[in-house]
């Protein structure tokens, strides 16, 4: 592919394809959180091509503009099969591409921005862009009806043609003229026994250039003249450069500048090689500060002191403190959960190109209006002048959804300083050393029980660092010093509890934290769902009746839970000799899901051979991308709580690349079954869900083959204390 094919600016594109080749495209206006869609058409001579969702060309090809990012989980054809849906269109002719920032792309459900994130992609679409089909295929239909001089009653489309006895005609022959239409306001949606694309595999629209290497992630953007970079910086911000040999790093070969800029250390090359060999030539140092002594050791014992205080109360059901007095036996559980970092295969990067009067910027941008906001005020441009090109992304799990827009800030200083296009990389390294980890937790659940070991009371206390704060999304997510984020999935649970209390504490440190891949959901539901098991063996009971006991009120528990049973023949089959199951449900994002793991223990791990997983995610877009997302998510989860934790020595990250945090190869995967309940509500979110129960599920298996409860993650650690 050529240079210019992979700096292609879409705005551009639909621009000068619309003025060219004429066609139909349609533009919304969404304000604010209002979902209700206020519709303009777009004319020849003034084409709102920054606005537009969906373009159909002369030649009947269908370019739908997607407001996500696609990292993976599959949004570019999901999406695009709510438009297609309606609009009845060939799918064979659909193409796809990334939209430009503006603000009819914004997020429905989050306020003025545009981004992609808290499973949310097909969940804030689903109404919106089923009326965009449906809409500009009412208009295509009276395109037809007008031209045949029939009512269009008598019209029907059908596969990219509107059909009547007068013949057919092609949506590219009608788009000019029903450019020239409204968009209806209120067209008419399908019943959901009529979707033809929707709840089908339909072909990813990103396979083929995946497949032959034509997809364009951040990596492969290349500008001509363009330099790399790679930066030098302290593990925790605020560390003051002492020294560095600036000499030795222009020495290596291909190196062309370093640069200073506050208390980092660029070099610059003619390749990331040559700019990565200059950097570490560098051997920079630097001088003493606050954060020298910092040690995750003394944080969570710090931590655990925290615990014998008193919180602030998130949740307070019944008589908490009078139950327990009067309860036969107590016990008290403590869990200790670690620093994660997000460890996406493409590696951070962002390229810009600035020339002192506008910029623009290409990388897998999460949350693009952000990234352009930030890049603008750096050069004091007006946020217009600074266009975005959002490419593929090679994962993310909330890492590419920097809430200061750090590694782009980082590359666009850098630039500003240049005055060179070039493209900012971050070594793995330079990631798992840069901070915005998922955030250090510790728990402590007290239960008491009466003399049959049924529980009579609950007292649960959280301290964790913050997910939300120093964001936008800060106001809504804490509040009197609550934040959600940290007590989601342990507070408003669907478990019948008669006394119970939250209690919820957040210190603060300079270690930057971030949303991971589930957020809070990866250590509550680890709490939850292993208290619940061991509450059930205390009492004597069955994991799975257990839980049913105490979720009858949640149909969508009982559903999972009761696939799970079918799927398994839990109750009349077991695990294996030498292999043990354990159980989980857990909802998050609006999706429960229920998995039961198939484990063994081989040189003193877990090793998961089977999982069987049901969720009930309302509609299913795409029965195979979301199968792809369960698995993924399991794989996702059994990686993170195996070997992964971040900690810090003498102000030091000790952790660097997946030698030190190996991931799940494809020998170690399990075969993992995946199953559906069918329902026609409207999607709830996938990309998230599938992480939480598989690590309660896996530490559930292990006490039936140790009788040892893991309360320290990860199994590595937890499995010797």
């Amino acid at each position: 592919m050529t240079e210019e094919k992979m700096i292609v600016n879409r705005r551009d594109f639909l621009t000068s394809s619309a003025a060219a080749l004429g066609g139909l495209i349609v533009a919304f206006n969404i304000p604010g959180n209002n979902r209700l869609l206020a519709a303009e058409v777009s004319k020849a001579a003034a084409v709102y091509a920054p606005n537009a969702f969906v373009h159909i060309a002369p030649d009947n090809t269908i370019t739908m503009i997607i407001n996500k990012l696609e990292m993976g989980q599959g949004v570019n054809t999901s999406m695009a099969q709510l438009i297609a849906e309606e609009l009845e269109c060939d799918w064979k002719l659909i193409k796809s591409v990334s939209a430009p920032v503006n603000p009819v792309y914004n997020h429905t459900m989050f306020g003025p921005l545009q981004m992609t994130g808290g499973s949310s992609a097909l969940a804030s679409s689903w109404d919106q862009h089923r009326k965009i089909g449906a809409g500009m295929r009412e208009m295509l239909e009276l395109a037809a009806a007008k031209r045949w001089g029939i009512p269009v009653a008598e019209v029907k489309a059908q596969n990219g043609f509107i059909v009547s006895a007068r013949g057919k005609l092609s949506y590219g022959e009608l788009a000019e003229d029903a450019n020239k239409l409204p968009l209806p306001q209120n067209p008419k949606l399908k019943n959901s026994k009529d979707f033809k694309v929707i709840g089908h595999s339909m072909k990813r629209v990103d396979a083929l250039g995946k497949a032959n290497g034509t997809a364009i992630f951040g990596m492969d953007v290349r500008i001509p003249g363009m330099l790399y970079a790679v930066v030098a910086r302290s593990h925790i911000d605020g560390g003051e450069i002492a020294s560095y040999d600036e000499k030795a790093a222009r020495a290596v070969s291909g190196v062309v500048d370093v640069v200073r800029f506050g208390n980092k250390v660029a070099v610059l090359a003619k390749n990331t090689y040559a700019a990565k060999t200059g950097r570490d030539a560098l051997k920079i140092q630097f001088k003493s500060n606050k954060n020298d002594t910092f040690s995750t050791d003394e944080w969570m014992k710090h931590f655990k002191s925290l615990a014998d205080e008193k919180g602030i109360v998130a949740e307070n059901i019944g008589a908490v403190e009078e139950a327990m007095k009067s309860s036969k036996t107590q016990f008290t559980a403590d869990y200790e959960f670690p620093y994660l970092a997000h460890s996406a295969m493409e590696p951070l990067n962002c390229t810009v190109n600035y020339d002192g009067k506008k910029a623009e910027i290409w990388s897998g941008h999460q949350m693009p209006t952000s990234d352009r906001d930030v890049a603008a005020k750096i050069f004091g441009l007006k946020p217009e002048n600074v266009d975005v090109h959002t490419t593929y992304a090679g994962g993310s799990f909330g890492r590419r959804a920097s809430k200061n827009s750090d590694y782009v800030v980082q590359a666009c200083e850098l630039a500003k300083i240049v005055k060179k296009p070039l493209k900012m990389v971050m070594t793995r390294e330079d990631d798992t050393h840069a901070g915005y980890y998922r955030p250090i937790t510790f728990h402590r659940a007290k239960v008491g029980l009466d003399e049959k070991n049924k529980l009579v009371s609950w007292d649960h206390f959280i301290v964790g660092q913050t997910v939300m704060g120093n964001s936008f999304f800060g106001d809504m997510m804490i509040k009197n010093g609550l934040e959600s984020a940290v007590t989601e999935g342990i507070t408003e649970s669907h478990y019948k509890f008669k006394n119970f209390r939250v209690q919820q504490t957040i210190p603060k440190n300079d270690v930057t934290t971030l949303w991971y891949r589930s957020v809070g959901h990866t250590h509550t539901a680890y709490v939850m769902e292993t208290m619940i098991d061991e509450l059930a063996h205390k009492e004597k009971s069955d994991p799975l009746k257990y839980r049913q006991s105490m979720l009858s009120e949640s149909k969508k528990h009982m559903a999972v839970l009761e696939q799970l049973k079918k799927m398994t023949g839990w109750g009349t089959k077991k695990a294996p000799k030498g292999r043990a199951w354990g159980l989980a449900v857990h909802e998050s994002f609006g999706t429960v899901v229920g998995q039961v793991a198939e484990v063994s223990i081989v040189d003193g791990l877990p090793r998961v051979h089977q999982v069987w997983c049901s969720a009930h995610c309302g509609q299913v877009v795409n029965p195979e991308v979301a199968k792809t997302q369960l698995e993924g998510g399991i794989v996702f989860g059994i990686t993170s709580v195996m070997h992964h934790e971040i900690t810090f020595k003498d102000g030091l990250v000790q952790q660097g690349n997946f030698s030190e945090m190996p991931v799940v190869r494809m020998f170690d995967a399990p075969v993992v079954h995946v199953d559906f309940i069918k329902t026609t509500d409207a999607p709830t979110g996938l990309g998230e869900p599938g992480v939480p129960p598989i690590a309660p599920a896996i530490a559930n298996a292990v006490f039936q083959l140790t009788n040892k409860r893991v309360r320290v993650l990860p199994f590595a650690k937890g499995m010797k204390v």
